[in-house]
């Protein structure tokens, strides 16, 4: 696995995976006052990538406004043939994406591993 550093922030963190990038979200609780930031380094890398992996292992809840960046940042993907994966632990994140749907749209997993292993198929 080859990995490169894109941007370092405490709060968000990018780094790149055998040509994948991966943010990780450092944040228990990402709301609304962190959505720009948030958009920020999403950004930073939809122009670059048509795959990303987001990690939200670390995330005890997300607001509404981060699930709705997701969404539409997933849909600017699948238009360059791409898309967004995540990763939640097991317990309120997960829950949260089966209760807003957003695992019927968004493949979701348990491990970054298993995350890459969808992007390489």
């Amino acid at each position: 696995m080859h990995s490169d550093i894109l941007i370092d922030l405490e709060e968000f963190m990018t780094d790149v995976v055998d040509g994948i990038p991966i943010l990780t979200i450092n944040i228990k609780h990402p709301s609304f006052k962190d959505i720009n930031e948030f958009k920020n380094s999403l950004n930073n890398i939809l122009c670059d990538y048509n795959k990303i992996i987001i990690d939200f292992s670390k995330c005890d809840f997300i607001d509404s406004v981060i699930l709705g960046a997701v969404v539409i940042a997933h849909k600017q993907l699948q238009k360059k043939g791409g898309g967004i994966l995540t990763i939640t632990s097991p317990g309120r994140m997960k829950f949260l994406f089966g209760q807003t749907g957003l695992d019927r749209i968004i493949n979701n997993f348990n491990t970054r591993e298993e995350a890459l292993e969808c992007t390489q198929l």
